[in-house]
Order: C-alpha cells, then structure tokens, then sequence
C-alpha cells in the first residue's frame, strides 16, 4: 500500500507537510435576504441525491467556552423544505470566448496533492442549524477570490424555514456578475477548472455541489444542468461543500486523499433538527425516523424567543433573559448531551419534553453528535468557534496570546490586537483581522499540532509514500519512505516512551504523541497553492 505519496515529498524536503489555506467572507440571493458583503473580513458549526435539485444545489425534495454562536432568525417553525431551486435537465454551461481584452489567469495550483482522488461522498443535505463558517469554507473562499483577484464572498446565513448549506456554514456565495465580461469569464474559467475530469479539483475541494448562470452541477450527475429558481445566480457562484470539505480533511489542504468519508449529522427525529457535529461520523445515518412527543411549545432558534425559554433557562443555571441567546445555547447544548437527546442547540420537541419530564421515544445512537475521540482533541478543541476580539479574557485569550507567541496574561489588549494583526498579515490567505475566526483558530492548532490532519491514518510495515516519511522523521529513521523493520522498530519505542502498547502501527494515539513537544512548525510561504507549507524541524 501507498500512502499519500508525492504530496509530502514536493511541500518540503523533511516530509512532513501541513497545508492549510486561510480566508475571508459575503451573500446574495436565495432563501434569505444576504447580508452585507464584507470582502476580505470573514462573518460572525444525510446524504440525498435526485438529478433534481433543491434550495442551492440541494436535491429536490430534502426538504464550553463563549463560542461563535449561530446567529439565526425568529422564533418559531419546524424544518422547511427548499425554497424551489432545482435543475431542469442536461444543458452545457455556455462558455464565452476567449478574448485578450479581459484575461483570465491559469487556475491555482498546488505542488502537494496527492497522484489518489479523494473518494466520492454522497450529497449531504443541511440538516442542522449551525450556521458559523467553517475553515475550509473561508480558506477557499480567499483562495478563490485572492487568486482571481475577486474577493468578495458570504457564507453563513441565519436559519429559517427553509434549507440551505449556508445555515451549517458549509455554502459560499462568490461574488461575480456574468452580465459583465471581465467576471463572466473567470467565472465560467473557475468552475471548468473544478468540474474538469469528472470533478476532480471539486473533490480535493470537497466541493459537492455548484451553480452559477442559472447552471448546477454535480459529481456523478453526468455533467451541467440547466437550473431554475428564485436566483439565476448571475450575481454569484454558489459553492456547497460536503463536511469533510468544510473542515478541511480534504486532500487540497492535507495531501492525501481522503479515503473514509464523514457521512454528516443524522437527520433521525421527525420535524427538528440534527445534533451540531463534534467528530466526524464515519457511519452511514440509518432510515429510522422517530417522532418526538408534541410538548404545545414552539420551537425557538438561536436569538429567538417564545413561551418554551421560560420553561427551560431555570433548568440550565443562565440568566433568565427570555431569548435564546448565546450563553443560553451554549448551556443547552451541554444539558440536552446530558439528557441524551440530539445536541440541537434548538428548543426543539424532544427538548420540551425532557424539560417536562415525559417520557422519551427511544433513539438510535446515531441521532446524537458523534464525539471527538481523545486523540484528535488538543487545547484548542474547546475554542474552535470562540469569537474573541478587544476586551475578552480568560483562557481562550491565553491560548491565543501562545499560539502568537506573546505573553500570555489573559488580556485581549492593544499588544494582542497588533500581533493578531501582524500574524494575519503573514499569511496570503489569513484575512488581517482583529478578532478570532474558525480559520484561524484552526491554523493556530495545525502549528502547535502539525500532526492533527493524519491521525485518522494508520500507517504500518510494508506501507510507503510521504506519510511514511513523515513518521520516519518523527521517529529519527531516515526519511525514504518505505515502511521497513528499522521504522517499526523505531516506532515499538516511541510507542513505550509514551505509554502505549508497542504494537509498531501507526494509528490515532501514535501521531498523538509523536507530535508534542516533537516537532516545530516553521511556516513557509508556498503562493503555487496559494497557502502555506509548514515544513518539520526537531528541537
């Protein structure tokens, strides 16, 4: 077996590489008035597949610390259907010619991508109303808009009845008018470059879906559609990712190609939303639909209010404001883990009746959130969506002020904003910023944890490429990339040094404590990608 071959090797000479993208943020139409656009700053967390489609790119039919919450509208309604989008049979995207006078520049790209494909994912529909950006999302955003020097773009949008990825923080609206000739044809030069070949630049993207100049497309479904809906979108290109693409476990960021796919939340309980995503879940979501308990409260969403928050914010220890708001959500998530019903975030019918002390249907496994396994949480777990800006404090701002590499008081202070600034600034596609985003947050973690994006892998004897390189450095072996006796050796050690069973197999755990106090990341720009290559270097 090879794993991830050239990708490693061609980032940097000691094998290890960790590529990451950094980002920005703006709307346009479709089921929600857009927000304003914001350019270069980012924005305040079930598989389907007809040829038809739904909302943006859907199919027809699918109807701890202070964090980022998901900002979101009104009080009442269940799950909606799309608001109508659908595409309207096979109908090639109409390509304007070439022309000197409005010139497109060649398609990024990236010196560390894998020989391998990503492996194909079936459509995952928004089933959870989370809407705070993910990184992945804000790094190709600015990827895309830095690169064609176009960059305003929107993301997240607030829940309402209606489906949308934009409401889970996995869509992106890329601001273009194809009724200009200059945007038009870099529009339909960026889409060509990710749907060529059968959509293999989507799928390193973990792009699943994209419509623009009333035309959709989709991996698998034999190439552009025609698409009719409430928006051409002749004003935007609308991008919707699967969930391992927002998150960036794609091979365009981590050079290697994703084999496992995470199958998304489960939509299991009839009428509510699924549980906001912690880990990845690696199993497909089962048929099984419950119906809750009809508690006669309405349902209320993020920063709205109704006669159901009275009932619970004495049970969570919160001030009673009568809105759901951010220290609400936050408290209810963690009580509805503790009555085991899907950590909605949403006061939704089976957290009334929990509330109320009914008696609950019984639930499959998959309806809550799949937790995060031990080896993939680091110090930066807790803080992921926690917004901090000017004035915040406590231990967020602390780990903050480390991964800065200033001193750590716990202040949010004039000092931390100007090194923030400087420390995005570096960055082609960190937004310079003067407040915490999921990018960066995610950034920072990969730089302390340089380790992080290959833990799910197993690497053992008899395997080869750049994964085993990287090892192979971790471990002081000569880094040639075949896994031999002397690697598994080497690894049978490390392992005993930090406790673990020597089994000489690379797995979770492994990369876990090889990564600590082991490896310091030393970032160096690589404008090919349009991203940064952090290259190993040992104490």
């Amino acid at each position: 077996m090879t794993v991830g071959g050239r990708g490693f090797r061609r980032a940097c000479g000691l094998a290890l590489a960790v590529s990451v993208a950094f980002a920005p943020v703006a709307h346009a139409q479709d089921d929600s008035p857009p927000p304003p656009e914001k350019g270069s700053a980012t924005s305040p967390d079930n598989s389907g597949g007809a040829s038809a489609q739904g909302t943006e790119g859907e199919p027809e039919g699918a109807g701890a610390d202070a964090s980022k919450d998901d900002a979101a509208s009104g009080t009442t309604g269940r799950r909606g259907s799309g608001y109508g989008g659908r595409a309207t049979g096979p109908s090639p995207l109409p390509l304007l010619p070439k022309d000197p006078a409005y010139p497109v520049p060649a398609p990024p790209t990236s010196a560390t991508l894998p020989e391998e494909v990503d492996a194909d994912t079936p459509y995952q529909t928004n089933v959870v109303c989370a809407p705070v950006d993910k990184p992945g999302i804000e790094a190709f955003g600015t990827l895309i808009g830095q690169h064609y020097s176009r960059p305003a773009y929107s993301t997240s949008r607030a829940c309402i009845d209606q489906k949308s990825d934009h409401y889970d923080g996995r869509a992106l609206d890329w601001t273009l008018d194809a009724n200009n000739p200059a945007d038009r044809r870099i529009g339909d030069a960026a889409v060509t470059w990710l749907t060529a070949n059968d959509g293999e630049m989507a799928k390193r993207f973990g792009i699943q879906s994209i419509i623009w100049n009333a035309h959709s497309w989709r991996p698998g479904a034999g190439g552009w559609q025609g698409y009719a809906g409430q928006s051409a979108h002749t004003d935007h290109v609308h991008f919707s990712f699967t969930w391992d693409g927002a998150m960036m476990r794609t091979s365009w960021w981590t050079g290697v190609a994703l084999e496992e796919i995470d199958h998304g939340p489960c939509s299991v309980v009839a009428g509510q939303y699924a549980a906001v995503p912690v880990g990845p879940n690696r199993e497909a979501c089962p048929s099984t639909v419950v119906s809750p308990p009809d508690s006669g409260y309405a349902s209320v969403r993020p920063e709205g209010s109704g006669e159901g928050v009275g009932l619970v914010q004495p049970l969570l220890d919160v001030p009673r404001s009568g809105t759901l708001d951010r220290p609400t959500r936050e408290a209810l998530r963690k009580w509805q883990t503790r009555q085991r019903i899907p950590q909605t975030g949403v006061l939704d019918q089976l957290t009334y009746a929990a509330a109320q002390g009914q008696t609950l249907p019984d639930l499959p496994a998959a309806a809550l959130a799949v937790p995060r396994e031990d080896h993939m949480r680091t110090p930066y777990s807790p803080h992921r969506r926690t917004v901090l800006a000017v004035g915040s404090t406590g231990k967020g701002v602390e780990l903050l002020q480390r991964g800065l590499g200033i001193k750590r008081d716990g202040d949010f202070g004039p000092k931390t904003e100007a090194a923030l600034r400087e420390f995005t600034a570096e960055h082609p596609l960190l937004t310079e910023n003067t407040e915490t985003t999921t990018l960066l947050w995610h950034v920072l973690e990969l730089q302390a944890h340089p380790t992080l994006p290959y833990r799910h892998l197993s690497v053992e004897s008899g395997d080869s490429g750049g994964v085993v390189a990287a090892v192979q450095e971790l471990v002081d072996v000569e880094p040639d990339g075949a896994f031999g006796p002397q690697t598994e050796r080497a690894v049978r050690t490390a392992q005993s040094e930090a406790g673990l069973e020597p089994t000489g197999v690379v797995d979770g755990p492994t990369w876990a404590a090889l990564d600590p106090g082991r490896v310091k990341v030393a970032a160096v720009e690589d404008l090919r990608g349009g991203r940064i290559a952090a290259s190993s270097v040992r104490d």
